[in-house]
């Protein structure tokens, strides 16, 4: 069983999509019907490329075609017994014509040895061959055929040209392959007798559609490249890992979309994998080196002698192993003399599955031996990879140094390996302070990358344990850190306790718990609270040191910010140097820079802070998820803050900073709303509302486009006043400028010109108090609606202009003309930038506006083409053909044209075929 990640044989496969190999199959039928072609196909190609899965889809090709077919296949032990596929194959064919006079040994029997023997099944083999109709013999895993059999069945091959019989084989090609028999194939190739057709390893595009096929959810960019780099485009290694990694729950779905959790986490592999048991079934000392070559093949040359001390064999005995491994298909030299690595990546992890504890440790003992002792060499990485896995086998206190350094290096920019090696140091440190210490770093790293769970751990025990053995800067930061991952847990009772009393309690000291109980009231949304506290406990925490300062002025500057007192924060934003803690630290910059540039984003000025990041130097190239999705959005970059967006809520890696996380599931329902994608939008703002529910007054715009675009006007109203009042209540003011205009438009409509002229006042004052760019360019759209001031029309175009955020500028635009304020020739500008987003929906309702304005609409084909595209979205999505109409702007009866000629271009015959074939990929919108 040679094609072992699968092990099934081709006559007994289930048939099953095939990606990537519809030419191949193609041209092997060509040849098996032609009465001219060559007389032997073989199909080639390495372990796991699933040419026996394309054997079954030619058997099944040729059976609708009505071709007889006879499928063989080889076993592995029947290389050693003579003319074992020969014999095997004259009784198949003799039992297939029952009337043929054809003398022939009893089924299932080989012939005796010898020269005669040889001879007489070859003539047997002729005459059962003549006696046949058109058939095609199909035989798998045909390189453990025997040697005598070869001889007996490739001279009969040459018999064979322009007759009846074709014969297609599957089979590996070996190093270890006789030079005489290549050279005899080589010579039927010439002579066109025969033909190799190789199977390659599957392009990305094709493993993408495996993976969708399989997951029924399309596979994300990070999915992708781990499957690339692991399976190397075999097919049966790319269904394993995606089985491993549902299985340990590492692979998650969300709005049809698939995503790793961590791309560097192993999958969770049985052990008896088909390739794993056939590594088994070889004997001698290949099993055993090669279990052992999964965990030292990283070390080069040094892995021979570390394996053979490791399995107790020579150096020789470990290299005719690795030949073996190598013949079989598994191995393959490089980069350097005597370094071997895995043709598959994906079996190394497979095959260290299969260690025990002990054999697990020992080996990553001597790795680790040998590179402390300077005999091999290796990446930090995997040395950290093996102090893990070696534990207390190794010298503890180097070990818990190196974990713990390599740990902190790693922290702001691998989260995964770094908060996995800070937790391996934890389990090796006795000494107290050297513990807190590490409990302290790992803490720190969690929250960073957002895994509260660990990061809520790891503070507590700081907290409840170690209080008195860390300095009050450090503490304060664990009380902070307990507290943001109590958020980041949802545990919303434990948050309610600390702000209503809990804090008193906290370790520290009174400017520490004062700092604490702000956040918390944070993290429960109530910010007025947290203001009136951080002012009333001013005196307490402003004449504390350094860090309790400066930790107490940020958390002002952006409280205040989003209560619309922006002078502290915009000192803040001019000059971020002046900050107690600039100079202490790295990770005192980053805290510092990127909650600037978050308030900044949630204020809708993307562009400043970007220039904050970068003449101050952001120093890691992380940034949290959230940050750059909101970035992404609010810059136009749409397929790539989506992409992150959608793998975010997938794995949970989102919630937890303030108020990132709402303002995420903003940009992404208004990216899903504005493509056609209403369901996903609501999903998002669903989801939002249950996990963290923080300003969730953010929300109100995307909503309410969701409840307009579906003809829900008075909910749409409904939930922008609703908005409002609470943000009115709680004395938000941030993200309120969108909102009177929105407000301002519905009154308009409703014919209460008072109550439109109070949102725009409402509008000038948030703009006087925020003073950014969007506020005034909503105080500008709701003057010019309210009031039908050209004016400000004119101001509002030229500003959004500057501003160069495309959909706010596309929205500006359409606005201004749709309410008589501007030259109707400006939809062109706005057609095109809602184009560059890929703004489905809002190309189509903008396209109502241009027929009604009498604007030609640009490219009729690509316009069919689009709204196709659209109307297969909106289909995916759930919607009845009443809300399809309202949606896009036309009749019911439209509704079923458009869609009945959808069905007869493509072919699909239901709603549920065409959202099927939206998912995978076979129509692509």
């Amino acid at each position: 069983m040679i094609n072992y990640w699968r092990g099934a044989a081709c006559s007994d496969q289930p048939a099953q999509p095939l990606f990537g190999r519809g030419t191949s199959i193609a041209h092997i039928v060509s040849i098996a019907t032609s009465p001219d072609a060559a007389s032997l196909v073989l199909v080639t190609g390495p372990t796991g490329i699933g040419r026996g899965a394309v054997l079954a889809a030619v058997r099944d090709e040729l059976t609708a075609r009505d071709v007889t077919t006879l499928t063989l296949r080889v076993a592995r032990a029947e290389r050693d017994r003579p003319f074992s596929l020969a014999s095997r194959l004259a009784a198949e064919l003799a039992a297939a014509n029952p009337d043929g006079d054809v003398r022939r040994t009893a089924k299932g029997a080989a012939p005796g040895p010898g020269r005669d023997a040889g001879r007489r099944l070859a003539a047997e083999l002729r005459a059962a061959v003549t006696a046949c109709d058109k058939l095609t013999v199909l035989v798998d895993d045909a390189q453990w055929t025997d040697p005598d059999s070869r001889a007996v069945l490739l001279p009969l091959v040459r018999a064979l040209a322009g007759g009846p019989v074709t014969f297609v084989c599957a089979l590996r090609p070996s190093p270890a392959d006789p030079a005489g028999e290549r050279a005899a194939l080589d010579q039927l190739c010439a002579a066109g007798l025969a033909e190799v057709v190789p199977l390659r390893p599957l392009r990305e595009s094709e493993v993408r559609a495996l993976a969708t096929q399989h997951l029924q959810a399309k596979p994300s960019a990070s999915l992708l490249g781990y499957l690339g780099r692991e399976c190397r485009g075999r097919p049966a290694a790319v269904l394993t890992a995606l089985a491993g990694h549902r299985r340990s729950g590492s692979l998650r779905v969300f709005d049809r979309h698939a995503y790793l959790t961590a791309s560097d986490q192993p999958p969770s592999l049985p052990s008896d994998l088909p390739p794993v048991e056939y590594l088994k079934q070889l004997g001698g000392q290949v099993w055993p080196v090669a279990k052992a070559m999964a965990v030292l093949h990283p070390l080069g040359s040094a892995a021979i002698g570390l394996a053979g001390e490791a399995v107790g064999a020579t150096e020789d005995e470990v290299r005719a192993a690795l030949a073996e491994l190598y013949a079989e298909g598994a191995l393959r030299h490089g980069p350097g003399p005597d370094h071997w690595r895995f043709r598959v990546p994906l079996l190394a992890s497979a095959l260290i599955t299969c260690l025990g504890p002990y054999e697990r440790r020992r080996l990553a003992q001597l790795a680790v031996t040998a590179i402390w002792a300077g005999t091999a060499v290796a990446d930090d990485r995997y040395l950290a990879e093996q102090l893990v896995a070696a534990g207390r086998f190794v010298d503890s206190g180097r070990a818990s140094v190196e974990l713990l350094a390599k740990g902190t290096a790693a922290m702001l920019d691998d989260g995964y390996h770094a908060e996995r090696w800070l937790r391996a140091a934890l389990d090796l440190i006795a000494e107290p302070e050297r513990r807190a210490h590490a409990l302290v770093m790992h803490a720190s790293t969690c929250l960073i990358h957002l895994r509260y769970g660990e990061a809520l751990e790891s503070a507590s025990t700081v907290m409840s344990e170690y209080a008195d053995l860390v300095s009050p800067e450090t503490l304060l930061e664990m009380e902070l850190v307990y507290v943001a991952s109590l958020g980041g847990t949802s545990d919303m009772a434990a948050l309610a306790e600390i702000c209503d009393g809990g804090w008193r309690s906290l370790p520290g000291r009174e400017g520490h718990r004062a700092l604490t109980r702000c956040i918390a009231l944070c993290h429960l949304d109530r910010w007025r609270e947290a203001d009136e506290h951080l002012e009333a406990q001013r005196h307490t925490w402003s004449r504390d040191n350094d860090v309790v300062t400066a930790l107490g002025l940020l958390f002002s500057e952006c409280v205040q910010a989003i209560l619309g007192r922006t002078e502290l924060f915009e000192r803040a934003v001019a000059a971020p140097t002046r900050w107690p803690l600039w100079t202490q630290g790295v990770r005192h910059r980053f805290e510092r820079l990127s909650q600037l540039a978050r308030v900044l984003m949630l204020l809708g000025d993307p562009d400043r802070a970007e220039e904050v990041l970068a003449v101050h130097r952001l120093p890691s190239a992380y940034r949290p998820v959230p940050d750059r999705v909101v970035a992404d959005s609010q810059s136009g970059h749409w397929d790539r803050a989506l992409g992150l967006a959608l793998e975010s809520l997938a794995v949970g890696l989102s919630i937890g900073d303030l108020p990132t996380h709402t303002l995420m599931c903003r940009e992404t329902s208004v990216i899903l709303g504005a493509r056609g994608r209403l369901a996903g939008a609501r999903e998002v703002i669903e989801r939002a509302r249950t996990v963290q529910p923080v300003m969730l007054h953010l929300l109100a715009a995307p909503e309410s486009y969701l409840e307009r675009a579906l003809g829900a006007a008075d909910r749409a109203d409904q939930v922008v006043t609703d908005a409002l009042a609470v943000a009115v209540e709680r004395g938000l003011v941030a993200g309120t400028d969108d909102l009177w205009l929105l407000r301002a438009e519905s009154d308009m409509a409703a014919g209460d010109l008072a109550a439109a002229e109070r949102c725009a006042d409402e509008a000038h004052k948030v703009a006087e108090l925020l003073g950014t760019g969007r506020a005034r360019l909503s105080h500008l759209l709701t003057a010019a609606v309210v009031h039908h001031d050209r004016e400000s029309a004119t101001a509002a175009v030229r500003l959004a202009r500057k501003r160069a955020q495309p959909l706010e500028q596309a929205d500006t635009l359409a606005a201004v003309v749709r309410y008589g304020l501007a030259d109707p020739s400006l939809l062109h500008e706005a057609y095109a930038l809602y184009g560059d987003l890929d703004a489905l929906l809002r190309r189509a309702q903008l396209r109502n506006l241009m027929r009604a304005h009498k604007v030609a609409v640009p490219g009729r084909s690509f316009t069919i083409a689009e709204n196709e595209r659209l109307l297969a979205t909106l289909v995916t999505e759930g919607l009845t053909n009443r809300e399809l109409a309202v949606a896009l702007g036309c009749s019911e009866k439209s509704v079923e044209s458009r869609l009945g000629r959808l069905f007869k271009r493509t072919g699909f015959r239901s709603r549920v075929e065409l959202a099927s074939a939206m998912l995978t990929g076979e129509y692509a919108a």
